[in-house]
């Protein structure tokens, strides 16, 4: 019985993380993930968190703006 709980968690994480990772193909889900990848090299490179959570926030605000595109 325990090896069903703990196999049933298991796949209750997949579920989880597929569910998360089709979130990140979403032009919300990109956004997020360039806001976290460009918010660490930023502040490597001497910017103080402020301005680096500015920077990452306006660059991927321009992506999701360029991947959503609404007309109008």
């Amino acid at each position: 019985m325990q090896i069903l709980a703990k196999l049933l968690q298991f796949l209750e994480f997949l579920e989880s993380l597929q569910d998360f990772l089709e979130f990140l193909t979403t032009p919300a889900g990109l956004a997020a993930l360039l806001w976290v990848i460009l918010y660490l090299p930023l502040q490597i490179l001497g910017c103080d968190p402020a301005s680096a959570a500015v920077l990452s926030s306006v660059s991927a605000l321009s992506l999701y703006c360029l991947l959503v595109r609404p007309e109008f």
